[in-house]
């Protein structure tokens, strides 16, 4: 498709359940990196580069704040509207989570010897995704909460960059000197938004990136891709082009080892490359990403979409570092 960087949830937040890094407070699961380290080498190997959420905003199955809430004996509802103002206890107390991201950041990855704070295929961490207070959407995130989780990161990894997980952007953020970079995520899509938020943070001296988007085009009054495109795409050519790029959300894959299935999920905006069962519209709006991602990089392509080869089915292999495979390769 043309794409460099994708952003992953499940590569850093994964806490709350038993087959999470964290299952409960002070508990960590050593098997459950080797998912974690097995995607960051093939991304290496492939010249992928990745960012990361380190928590989530919601109480989903592979975990988020109020697993960390319920760390410490809060356990309030995750469904209602307000939600429980004890929410904000979240960003008061910032032990628990610090303790999970000094776990995440210095586990050494044995594909490639080195720990995810050195790794550069790893370039960069989210504070969370969609973080917010007892309102979706309130930017209830405090200045001091941000600035010390980012701080962190950079303490740990000198070389990465930091992006700021508000939903949203807040402008009493915009002055936090440890946060590299701000998102915002469009639902539906809206290009007075867009350009707003360049703009507000391309004066703040700092980098954009449309972190999620609906790229189905199934909203009938919403501006087209393309438009969005555009937008993006002209900021290029000025000497300050402040928006890196963007991320269509969500891109989903082969169902491994039947690579006949595939992965499904179940917010309507599950992309699948190269789905026989995709509709007409679907495979115009993915040829429109991808022309797109490839002109990000200066480079002309049809509209063709390029079949990608069954993958084969994956083997369990044993690693053992410096030890030659039997074809004679170093692993």
């Amino acid at each position: 498709m043309g794409a460099r960087t994708i952003r992953s949830q499940t590569l850093g937040v994964s806490v709350g359940n038993l087959l999470s890094l964290e299952p409960a407070l002070n508990e960590w699961n050593a098997a459950a990196f080797d998912t974690i380290d097995w995607s960051i080498y093939h991304a290496r190997e492939h010249g992928i580069r990745i960012f990361a959420p380190l928590v989530d905003n919601y109480d989903y199955y592979h975990g988020g704040k109020f697993s960390f809430l319920r760390f410490r004996g809060i356990n309030i509802s995750s469904t209602v509207s307000p939600i429980d103002p004890l929410v904000m206890q979240f960003y008061t107390n910032r032990t628990i989570i610090k303790d999970y991201i000094y776990h995440l950041l210095t586990h050494v990855n044995p594909y490639t010897g080195l720990t995810y704070a050195q790794d550069p295929t790893v370039f960069a961490y989210e504070t969370g995704n969609e973080l917010g207070g007892p309102v979706f959407g309130d930017l209830s995130v405090p200045v001091a909460w941000t600035n010390e989780i980012c701080s962190y990161v950079k303490q740990l990894g000198p070389q990465k960059l930091c992006i700021d997980g508000t939903y949203g952007v807040n402008n009493t953020h915009l002055s936090i000197a440890s946060v590299d970079i701000f998102d915002d995520h469009f639902y539906q899509l809206n290009l007075t938004k867009l350009e707003d938020d360049i703009d507000r943070i391309g004066a703040a001296g700092k980098v954009y990136l449309a972190g999620e988007y609906d790229w189905t085009g199934n909203v009938g009054s919403a501006p087209s891709l393309q438009s969005f495109f555009d937008v993006i795409e002209a900021r290029q050519n000025t000497t300050s082009p402040v928006v890196a790029g963007d991320l269509f959300w969500s891109l989903f894959m082969h169902d491994v080892p039947n690579c006949n299935i595939y992965v499904n999920h179940s917010d309507g905006f599950t992309l699948q490359y190269g789905n026989p069962a995709n509709t007409a519209k679907n495979n115009t709006q993915i040829a429109t990403i991808r022309q797109h991602f490839f002109r990000m990089q200066n480079q002309s392509v049809s509209t063709y979409l390029p079949a990608v080869p069954c993958p084969g089915k994956y083997e369990d292999l044993t690693y053992t570092p410096g030890v030659m495979d039997n074809e004679g390769v170093v692993n």
